[in-house]
């Protein structure tokens, strides 16, 4: 499942990246126009990102993709 967020404040990746943590499973984070993806968890890697756009967060597994996506909703672009 993929689904966009707005990460625009230190403290929006660091919220982002703490919840993505609790996960055990892979939530990948990438810019729309960029092949390379960043581990969701990592704020080094997602401030390797361009925020001034909205991020796409890729989960493989449907069951925690909706569950994350509940944690984060609050960055979550609908």
């Amino acid at each position: 499942m993929s689904f966009l967020v707005n990460l625009r404040a230190v403290e929006d990746v660091k919220t982002f990246a703490g919840c993505a943590e609790k996960y055990d499973c892979d939530i990948m984070v990438q810019n729309r126009n960029r092949a390379f993806m960043v581990d969701g968890a990592s704020v080094l890697g997602l401030f390797s990102l361009d925020l001034q756009t909205p991020v796409v967060v890729h989960v493989k597994d449907e069951v925690i993709g909706e569950m994350f996506k509940k944690d984060v909703i609050g960055f979550v672009l609908e």
